[in-house]
């Protein structure tokens, strides 16, 4: 067996050793008798003390704990913004996620991005990745099918629910206005459906 380099007199965490108990582990490690801070006597071997894993007599960890019940207990903090009740947990310097983002993009929690600003960077940032999308996919604009948008543009009014736009060359990404055309619905399925079963041939 090794000899121990604890010794007596040593002090651990809020353990102060005062003895050889003369117990011993199934390591063989020493079983030392200790005296905690609060007044409290205690037996720790060789090796939890060393590692760190035994600090006290108990009443650091019962210390800890209340310590956490306590601040769960407390009402959590609100953002500091007038009229703001949002939490702070996920923003910082006392104020909630979205003032706090304000803050560190424009200096100013009170600011808003305007309408037209916030709806173009959501189109740019749409087109951005639009060359990954499927080819059968339809372009949006704000919201709606570009290729609607465009095609009432072109008529200079606005389309009728059973009036759909024909790409005439198939493309549905392609919506320049003179490659759209303006068809009754049934016209336009029938359109498609001879061109299906002319394919099928």
């Amino acid at each position: 067996m090794r000899p121990s380099k604890i010794s007596i007199g040593q002090k651990f965490g809020r353990l102060t050793i005062i003895a050889d108990s003369g117990a011993r582990n199934r390591k063989g490690e020493i079983a030392w008798s200790c005296i905690c801070d609060c007044g409290a006597h205690h037996r720790a071997t060789s090796g939890n003390l060393s590692s760190g894993s035994v600090r006290s007599c108990g009443c650091l960890a019962r210390e800890l704990t209340s310590a956490r019940r306590k601040k769960s207990r407390q009402p959590p903090k609100v953002c500091q913004y007038p009229d703001c009740k949002a939490t702070i947990e996920k923003g910082g310097k006392g104020y909630c996620g979205l003032h706090a983002q304000r803050i560190r993009r424009h200096g100013d929690p009170s600011y808003v991005t305007p309408e037209n600003v916030r709806r173009e960077r959501n189109r740019a940032a749409l087109l951005h990745r639009f060359p990954s999308v499927k080819p059968s996919t339809y372009r949006k604009l704000f919201g709606r099918h570009e290729h609607r948008v465009i095609a009432e543009e072109k008529a200079g009014r606005t389309l009728r629910p059973d009036e759909h736009v024909h790409h005439k060359d198939h493309d549905k990404q392609n919506n320049a206005p003179e490659n759209l055309e303006v068809l009754p619905a049934r016209e336009h399925l029938a359109l498609h459906a001879a061109l299906r079963k002319k394919s099928k041939c």
